[in-house]
């Protein structure tokens, strides 16, 4: 009795020599997206998980004094819930991610997801003072896609637009960043602008790479235009919502 054939003993008709590489490949290239995808979490989590400490122990000291502060300690809880919200928000978008969930096709308030991130990051007191000046053009249109997911990718912009300007938009009198929602012909299109940097490179960050992801995953688009001498833009382009 012949014995059995074994996996090198396969014909090319049973074993196809593409198909092992290619599903090899494609592995390889989901566990690289998985491992970018997980770094631009962690790297957001850094800067929620330390305002929360710094929340908590100001609304501890608040409290133990002598003549107890409420007012500001229900501040200092409060912002401890919206970076709560703002990790969560980052999680759920990393697990729908990694593991190529089909985005919801809703309609968005593009205007609504931009605002809802500018207080997120408000809410940080290392970023509270950052200028972050937003203009909205007129009739904006609804756009079709997961509201989670596209409030995590304008932040990670935001925040990538942040770190990539460090010192120039610290404090006050900084350079603001600044943000502009428009309508075109099918689409509504966002746009972050910052001082560019003197010495860094402005298309790439871990922020930038999970908004990339989002966006692919609702067959959107994203821009870096770096050819001014001084300013830096992000521009993402959302799909309208058909209903």
């Amino acid at each position: 009795m012949p014995a059995p054939s074994s996996h090198l003993g396969a014909t090319k008709s049973e074993n196809p020599p593409l198909q092992v590489p290619w599903s090899e490949r494609e592995r390889a290239t989901r566990l690289a997206l998985a491992g970018e995808l997980v770094s631009a979490v962690t790297h957001d989590l850094r800067q929620p998980l330390t305002a929360i400490e710094m929340n908590l122990s100001a609304a501890l000291v608040l409290l133990s004094d002598n003549e107890p502060r409420i007012d500001r300690a229900i501040e200092a809880l409060e912002d401890i819930f919206a970076q709560q919200r703002r990790m969560s928000e980052a999680l759920q978008a990393l697990e729908d991610l990694v593991v190529c969930r089909e985005p919801r096709h809703e309609r968005c308030d593009l205007t609504a997801l931009a605002r809802e991130a500018i207080a997120l990051i408000r809410a940080d007191p290392s970023m509270r003072e950052t200028q972050i000046e937003l203009t909205v053009g007129a009739q904006t249109p609804a756009v079709s896609g997961d509201a989670t997911l596209i409030r995590q990718a304008l932040l990670n912009v935001l925040l990538h637009a942040i770190d990539a300007s460090g010192p120039r938009l610290a404090g006050t009198h900084g350079e603001p960043i600044r943000g502009a929602i428009t309508n075109l012909e099918d689409a509504v299109e966002a746009v972050v602008s910052y001082p560019k940097p003197a010495d860094a490179v402005t298309n790439t960050g871990p922020g930038l790479t999970l908004a990339r992801a989002v966006v692919a995953a609702h067959g959107a688009t994203i821009k870096i235009d770096d050819s001014s001498e001084s300013t830096v833009r992000v521009l993402t382009t959302w799909p309208t919502y058909a209903g």
